[in-house]
């Protein structure tokens, strides 16, 4: 039987491991990156307290979605009245805010080869004339496509640090790839530990989780094996199927 690490946090794909082992391939949860909370939530507190300075809310991740929910129950906050549209980059993002901010009234971006879900939401946000300016919960280390796009086209954006990211070692992510014939990336952090601590004869087949990962895969010299065409569950099995279908 095949073997498949997931680098990423406990959870994120469900149901991936049952519909892996219906073709042969063993999924472990090995993750090399934890979530931890800000060294101080003053910041988002404020924006969300005074929610009625933005004319939008944009989420890139279900860590963020989940870190303003949490917020919001924690301080009492009542999302009700004057509130910004709220923007998610897919279904597993949205379904972070367990219903905090009522609706998600954002678009859903269709998937893409070439374009990163942050950059796919941005042009979404454009295209329907989101009003700014933005308020962008992001984790310490985000990347710059939403709001550098955003600005670009005028909005104001207010970026405000809902979480942190805290990588593992080295020698860590060597032990979680060893004896794994695929390992699964799904941030473009753990691709570059993974390239640092492993050997390029010692990397197991790549499958970056979209294309931001896998061009960061390709700069390094690591050519993913597969990407899917969404990070879903479904899109994953069938990538990793596909790999499968030679041997």
């Amino acid at each position: 039987m095949e073997k498949l690490v997931i680098t990423a946090s406990s959870g994120s794909f469900s149901g991936l491991a049952d519909e892996l082992r219906k073709i042969s391939v063993q999924a472990l949860e090995r993750p090399l990156l934890s979530s931890q909370p800000p060294d101080d939530w003053a910041r988002l507190d404020e924006a969300l307290n005074h929610r009625d300075r933005y004319g939008s809310l944009a989420l890139t991740s279900p860590r963020a979605a989940a870190a303003v929910a949490a917020r919001i129950r924690a301080s009492g906050i009542s999302w009700v009245g004057h509130a910004p549209r709220v923007w998610a980059v897919g279904a597993a993002t949205a379904e972070a805010l367990q219903g905090a901010l009522g609706s998600v009234q954002g678009s859903f971006p269709e998937a893409s080869a070439d374009l990163g879900a942050a950059e796919r939401l941005a042009q979404v946000m454009l295209s329907a004339g989101a009003p700014g300016p933005v308020l962008f919960p992001c984790g310490e280390n985000r990347r710059d496509e939403l709001p550098g796009i955003l600005r670009a086209n005028g909005l104001v954006v207010d970026e405000v640090i809902c979480y942190r990211m805290v990588l593992a070692s080295a020698e860590q992510a060597r032990e979680a790839v060893s004896g794994a014939s695929m390992v699964l990336v799904a941030s473009p952090s753990v691709l570059q530990l993974l390239v640092e601590a492993c050997p390029a004869a010692a990397r197991p087949a790549l499958v970056a989780i979209g294309p931001t990962t896998a061009a960061v895969a390709r700069s390094a010299g690591w050519q993913p094996a597969a990407v899917p065409t969404a990070p879903s569950t479904p899109a994953l099995v069938s990538a990793i199927a596909g790999l499968l279908s030679p041997r």
